[in-house]
């Protein structure tokens, strides 16, 4: 598994060096087999709510669809079992989630590989599609389970072991790191707007979600945007009284201006070491305040914040030697002055580029054991909301 792994950072390290050539964004972040199987559940039940049933799905559908997705995706032999009803509008669905979150999955990376290798020093193909479909699929033994072993939809009833809690918390602290890299991301604003609880729960994102909708655009520039013009003031910028968002006005400000606070450090602190500790400082404060030294989100915060802030400094010497060796500073994050702010575009370039390799490793980790724990994840040990889960969020 090691020798695997270090292959798919060859991979992903060509895609970053390459990617401008094929891609409209310098910022786009990639999802690993984790966050591929979360938006293929959403996909799912989205179909199914477009034929008149309820937005959930059973996990064993979810992890048979999986399968073929993968080996669809990799242009292998497909499953001895039948294609799943509607499984080529689960898949546009799914294709239509990660374009307009301007994010790619491992699949997308292996398949532009090819045309983004310029040289020889670049091995032809660091990983074969089998391998990359055995990374993907592993643990798939959970096929094996029956419907009646886990919820089709989660439970706020079961409590999270460590482990768990440790997963989500990574999970919160990567994604708010993600929104700096890359504003479209949806399923990382869906991770953060509500941890800590802002009282944004379900209809808040709902709200959000049909304004994004009605707009064209992000959930977080829906949330932005709405709040840019609540702080702009006077009677031709108000937004209607009859405005859903005007509900969640103070939670939606809260999450705003947090993101404001992170940008700021971003764009303002030009050493990538110094203003990536800050910035998961920042986060481990938000997501500990009003907790006792002995919960298990506050221990496992502050582990999380050590372990972040000694990779990105060890990313941020390991670009710098590249950089020096090479005699040119390869920049794979070359933001435009409105990618994120004014303050960012050029600020925060070296930081932004030791972000998206920090978040490229996350990607790079194996998949979860555990996929009904992953598709089941419960947010109130991080929220202290009732029942929120990503999957309900979206419903």
């Amino acid at each position: 598994m090691e020798a695997l792994g270090e292959r798919l950072k060859v991979m992903v390290k060509v895609f970053r060096r390459e990617g401008q050539r094929v891609l409209h964004s310098e910022r786009t972040t990639i999802h690993g087999a984790d966050g591929m199987l979360m938006i293929l559940q959403l996909a799912m039940a989205e179909v199914n709510k477009q034929h008149g049933r309820e937005f959930k799905v059973a996990l064993s559908d979810v992890l048979m669809a999986w399968k073929h997705l993968l080996l669809d995706k990799l242009h292998l032999p497909p499953p001895n079992s039948a294609r799943m009803e509607n499984y080529d509008l689960i898949l546009e669905a799914y294709e239509s989630f990660l374009k307009r979150s301007n994010t790619v999955d491992l699949i997308d990376i292996l398949s532009m590989y090819k045309q983004l290798r310029l040289d020889d020093s670049d091995p032809e193909e660091p990983v074969s599609p089998i391998q990359l479909f055995e990374f993907l699929s592993n643990n798939e033994e959970v096929l094996e389970f029956p419907d009646s072993a886990v919820p089709s939809t989660p439970s706020s009833k079961i409590r999270p072991c460590s482990s768990q809690v440790k997963i989500a918390v990574r999970r919160v602290f990567c994604s708010y790191l993600s929104l700096l890299v890359n504003v479209k991301n949806d399923m990382a604003l869906a991770l953060t707007l509500d941890v800590p609880s802002r009282a944004l729960e379900r209809q808040a994102f709902t709200d959000v979600k049909h304004a994004a909708q009605n707009n064209s655009t992000s959930l977080f520039l829906a949330v932005t945007s709405f709040v840019r013009i609540i702080q702009l003031g006077g009677r031709g910028y108000a937004p209607a009284e009859s405005d859903p968002l005007r509900k969640h006005v103070k939670g939606l400000s809260d999450f705003v201006q947090f993101l404001d606070n992170l940008e700021e450090l971003l764009g303002e602190i030009p050493d990538p070491s110094v203003c990536g500790a800050r910035l998961v400082a920042a986060i481990r404060a938000v997501l500990v305040k009003g907790r006792s030294s002995g919960d298990a989100v506050y221990a496992v915060s502050e582990e999380t914040t050590k372990e972040l802030k000694e990779r990105i400094c060890q990313l941020y010497q390991i670009q710098k030697q590249i950089a020096k060796g090479s005699g040119t500073g390869i920049s794979p994050a070359r933001p435009k002055a409105h990618t994120v702010n004014h303050c960012t575009a050029y600020g925060g370039r070296d930081t932004v580029k030791v972000l998206l390799a920090l978040l490229d490793e996350e990607a790079l980790a194996p998949p979860s054991q555990n996929k009904a724990d992953l598709l089941s994840e419960d947010q109130p040990v991080l929220s202290g909301a009732e029942g929120t889960c990503i999957l309900n969020l979206f419903s």
